[in-house]
């Protein structure tokens, strides 16, 4: 009959926690999952933000007041939470300058401007103003920052595994911006190259792990950027 041995069931639990480690996540990959993570509230309201820049962006080329009403319904309707870290900026440009964050307070005035006197449309636009939401949807970030031209900005943070990493830049000028995320491996896991104004990435991550932002203004002269995430 085998006999019971407290000390040694003992030791060996210990010796398993202490090996457990060894058992833990590679993490030697690349922080990027194939299957869709499922939207979380602060990813929601990166995704209505970038939304609704990009609405402001189609409504001021196409000079559309309604729909730029929409875009400052959409940003209104969104608590934002100011960042503190505001990054590293690298390269050869050289000046310095304003960056600043669009309100739907902006948005409602350029509203007004688009309506041109239009009296049905500026009615539209006060309606609006006046059933302003004060921020419904929280849980993002915004931090706003003037990057040189020919420099990098890089902002650095952490990542949960299993939720969405929701990214969002807007340029305030008609310079060119190139945004790509990399992990904490150095993989190149999302990338908007398409010089629009404002920019977009969704990365699932795997495993929670730092990314880095990065942004990167390709143009002769400066811009700034307003950085959103989740």
């Amino acid at each position: 009959m085998v006999k019971f041995n407290k000390k040694a069931a003992l030791a060996l639990v210990a010796a398993s926690m202490m090996a457990s480690p060894a058992l833990a996540q590679d993490k030697s990959g690349t922080n990027l999952s194939e299957k869709e993570a499922a939207a979380t509230d602060s990813s929601k309201a990166v995704d209505t933000l970038a939304l609704g820049y990009r609405l402001a962006d189609y409504a001021r080329t196409n000079k559309d007041a309604r729909a730029m009403i929409v875009a400052a319904r959409l940003v209104d309707s969104v608590s934002v939470k100011e960042g503190t870290d505001k990054g590293k900026i690298e390269g050869t440009g050289k000046g310095t300058g304003e960056a600043k964050s669009v309100s739907a307070t902006d948005l409602f005035t350029e509203a007004k401007e688009l309506a041109a006197g239009d009296q049905d449309l500026l009615e539209a636009v006060e309606a609006a103003e006046a059933e302003r939401s004060k921020g419904v949807a929280t849980g993002a970030i915004r931090t706003v920052q003037y990057v040189p031209g020919q420099t990098m900005w890089t902002v650095r943070f952490v990542a949960r595994g299993g939720e969405p990493l929701v990214v969002g830049a807007r340029r305030d000028s008609a310079t060119p911006v190139a945004l790509r995320i990399r992990d904490e491996n150095g993989n190149l896991v999302c990338q908007d190259l398409s010089g629009n104004v404002t920019l977009y990435c969704r990365v699932n991550p795997i495993w929670t792990g730092p990314f880095s932002v990065q942004l990167s203004n390709v143009g002769a002269y400066g811009t700034g950027i307003a950085l959103v995430t989740n």
